[in-house]
């Protein structure tokens, strides 16, 4: 259900900015649209630019609820407690060990370092999963393929202010050139990452989509009315 609101809502807003940037009023709008690999883009906004070129669009919404969970759990929960528990198992081990070698002036020492590094690399590894957990979402979209890709997410602001993995998803969009939209519970919608042109191997992005030929039909169709 979340996901079909922020669909919607993402829907809608993507029409409106294409339809700002780009002046153009003969958006196609399909959902659920698969691609020849089996897998399906939540939506596929299609249109023709004055070059004739076909320009595709592609919205993921399908993982809202898995990024929207990982990001609301590290913000109540941070790195979470079991680090602490890592870290008193660890020191409890050492000092017992040292204890029954009766090294008096180790036992001041090493078990508080080994607890301190214990500590820090769970931190370290439980930091990496979370990030490994974001960047597999994220990389989804790669099998939605066109030549602009949007994630849209269902996160409340609260959730997503001062948060440090928001902040690394956002650059992980950035960084793969993925336009990242959020809406909130008060339903309102957040553009925090524009996305950049990717480059394209055949003639368009719809080749890749099983409903290429029937778009591009219609849009000709379009494009032959509207001259």
């Amino acid at each position: 259900m979340a996901e079909s609101r922020i669909g919607d809502q993402a829907i809608e807003f993507l029409g409106s900015y294409y339809a700002k940037h780009e002046k153009k009023s003969g958006l196609l709008v399909n959902r659920l649209v698969a691609t020849h690999q089996g897998t399906f883009a939540d939506a596929l906004f299609a249109y023709q630019k004055h070059d004739n070129c076909f320009f595709a669009v592609s919205l993921n919404t399908s993982a809202s609820h898995k990024l929207a969970r990982l990001l609301s759990t590290y913000k109540k929960n941070g790195l979470g407690k079991s680090r602490y528990l890592t870290a008193t198992a660890i020191f409890g081990t050492a000092a017992y060990l040292c204890y029954l070698t009766g090294s008096w002036l180790i036992m001041a020492s090493i078990p508080a370092l080994l607890a301190f590094i214990g500590f820090h690399l769970h931190s370290r590894l439980r930091k990496r999963y979370i990030q490994q957990q974001l960047k597999a979402a994220v990389d989804q979209l790669k099998q939605q393929p066109a030549d602009h890709q949007w994630l849209g997410i269902r996160v409340s602001s609260l959730c997503w202010r001062s948060n440090a993995m928001a902040d690394y998803l956002s650059k992980l969009c950035e960084r793969k050139g993925i336009g990242l939209l959020t809406v909130g519970k008060r339903s309102r919608l957040t553009l925090h990452q524009e996305p950049r042109p990717a480059t394209c191997r055949r003639s368009d992005f719809l080749s890749y989509y099983t409903q290429g030929d029937s778009l591009r039909r219609e849009l000709s169709e379009q494009f032959m009315r509207v001259a």
